[in-house]
């Protein structure tokens, strides 16, 4: 159940990032073209951030796979919304040819890069011995005896 919620993390990462490359107009932050550097800060970040909170490497690599076709629903509904406000004119069966199609080098890239960046977050936790349990504990519990 924890890899699931950490792959969902991720996931959101992903879609807002395919979002964001196909409709840079109608994302934060709302330019004509989509940053490489926003997109990579978000998609690094994520990473890291669900290495520190994944268990071991092994759970770390299912998260990435899992984070695809999550990233890919996420990115589906966020291109939706824009279409059903009136704010973007796109015939419906060009969304998921835009959602699929455009994203393609950022969906090879995201696997790799989720689970190098993950064992970096893996590293991190364990140099400084953060422990992920102590994530999820409740505070009341550490003091009592």
């Amino acid at each position: 159940m924890r890899a699931l919620a950490i792959a969902t993390f991720l996931g959101l990462a992903l879609g807002y990032s395919a979002f964001y490359l196909v409709f840079p107009n109608v994302s934060v932050p709302a330019s004509d073209e989509a940053s490489l550097p926003v997109i990579l800060g978000i998609l690094l970040l994520a990473a890291v951030l669900g290495g520190l909170l994944t268990e071991d490497l092994r759970s770390s690599v299912i998260q990435a796979f899992l984070a695809l076709p999550i990233g890919v629903v996420i990115a589906f509904s966020l291109a939706i919304s824009p279409v059903a406000t009136g704010f973007l004119e796109v015939r419906a069966d060009d969304i998921f040819s835009f959602v699929i199609r455009l994203p393609i080098p950022l969906y090879l890239l995201v696997i790799p890069l989720y689970s190098i960046f993950g064992v970096i977050g893996l590293l991190i936790r364990e140099r400084f011995g953060f422990r992920s349990s102590d994530f999820l504990r409740p505070s009341g519990d550490r003091h009592r005896k």
